[in-house]
């Protein structure tokens, strides 16, 4: 039986408050049982959520600025072979670990290897296997946020020796060193059998999802001006998406008929497996139509456009055309933008202006926008979510301002509000003297 120490990164704001909703139960967990949630305990966290610990951390360490993209935690699932527990008929494990030598033993483990980076300790026992959530900001000894120092190649090797060897005591051994095997993420651990189905539902998911037709791009106002670029790309991206596709239907098959010879039940199973196997080659059929229906549609789209081409040209087609159609696309995209990102611009609550872009590209990211670079290399192409086009916002006017006039203003806006308490205070101790 092994011991099972998973380590994953977690960045941002986005990533940091999804660990806080799934480890302390603030929204649904599929799969968890209700009934059993006062089995859960935090032994590390005196918090209700993550951000608040990782936050105050980061501040004793004097860590008051970094990067966008930077590693602000890493999380640990801790547990063992699912063999490992004790399980009634249903296969739920029994027993309750909270006061266990089990425990104990992972608490002090992570406790001598981080010391005070270790910021939330949460033992799980309201899913299949108990399994503990551990989160360490990766801190150095000289006080910089680094987690490519703390956790490399060598580190996590010597991680996963050291693990075992604490765990040894409850009969738990390493896996091979140097395996070539990868494990693969789940958000819940289960018994074998369960992460065996868990694992062919998830292949088999998105072929049983793939009745959409592959897509044509319209062209761009700039396309016109590449349109065999633009041809290229689109008849790229359609080749991409049919492969891709037909490669999930063949990995998923190949499993499907992996687990059907391995399976127990086989003879049930393998009845079951059958018919998603033959939906699959359906579904693989059906997709190579649409695939010739998209090939024919791109071919008379590109022949319209090539014929705007040659009129343009000829010089027979107005030049104002490219211009008009411009200012109509920006007409009907830029209204609702403007309206987005003045309220994202309102959301901010920080006075630090790095913090605040961070925000703001969030709080625009949950609305649906994505963001790209410009041929320049700077982030501010803005990439409208209904219709695509691309908005360059840093040359843009927003209500009669720039966006880095109303990050600008609305940072100093914040930083009034915070002193307001300050000149208070100061305006008391000169009353007293």
């Amino acid at each position: 039986m092994k011991a099972i120490c998973r380590v994953a990164k977690v960045k941002g704001a986005g990533s940091i408050s999804g660990k806080s909703d799934h480890n302390y139960r603030h929204a649904q967990v599929p799969n968890a049982d209700a009934s059993r949630q006062h089995l859960n305990q935090e032994y590390v966290n005196t918090y209700t959520r993550l951000g608040p610990a990782i936050e105050e951390r980061l501040h004793d360490a004097g860590i008051t600025k970094m990067r966008q993209d930077a590693v602000q935690g890493m999380e640990f699932i801790l547990t063992a072979s699912p063999e490992r527990f004790k399980r009634d008929e249903t296969g739920q494990a029994t027993g309750d670990y909270r006061n266990s030598t089990w425990v104990k033993a992972n608490l002090d483990f992570m406790q001598r290897q981080y010391g005070p980076n270790l910021v939330a300790f949460t033992l799980h026992q309201d899913e299949k296997t108990p399994h503990i959530h551990a989160v360490v900001v990766p801190v150095t000894a000289d006080g910089r946020l680094c987690a490519k120092e703390l956790f490399n190649p060598k580190t996590l090797r010597q991680l996963q020796t050291d693990y075992a060897q604490a765990m040894k005591p409850f009969g738990l051994e390493r896996g091979i060193e140097g395996s070539r095997a990868r494990h693969v993420e789940m958000k819940h651990i289960y018994g074998l059998q369960q992460a065996q189905r868990q694992e062919i539902q998830k292949e088999l998911a998105p072929i049983q999802q793939q009745n959409e037709p592959l897509q044509v791009s319209k062209p761009d106002v700039l396309d016109l001006l590449n349109l065999e670029r633009w041809r290229q790309q689109q008849e790229a991206q359609i080749n991409a998406e049919y492969n891709r596709r037909l490669a999930e239907v063949q990995k998923a098959a190949q499993i499907a008929q992996n687990a059907a010879v391995a399976n127990a039940t086989a003879k049930e199973q393998g009845k079951v497996l059958q018919q998603r196997l033959d939906t699959a080659e359906s579904l693989k059929q059906a997709n190579h139509e649409k695939a010739q229906q998209v090939a024919q549609q791109l071919s008379k789209t590109t022949q319209l456009v090539e014929k705007v081409a040659v009129l343009m040209d000829e010089k027979r087609l107005n030049p104002e055309w490219s211009q008009q159609t411009a200012q109509k696309v920006r007409g009907r995209v830029m209204p609702q933008l403007e309206k987005d990102l003045v309220q994202s611009v309102q959301g901010i609550t920080t006075s630090d202006v790095n913090q605040a872009g961070q925000q703001l590209r969030q709080s625009m990211e949950k609305r649906g926008y994505e963001f790209t670079q410009t041929p320049e290399g700077k982030t501010s192409l803005v990439i409208e979510p209904k219709s695509g086009v691309q908005i360059n916002v840093a040359t843009e006017r927003f209500e009669g301002k720039s966006l880095r006039e109303l990050v600008n203003q609305r940072v100093e806006q914040v930083r009034q509000e915070e002193l307001k308490p300050k000149l208070r205070q100061s305006r008391g101790r000169g009353l007293g003297m």
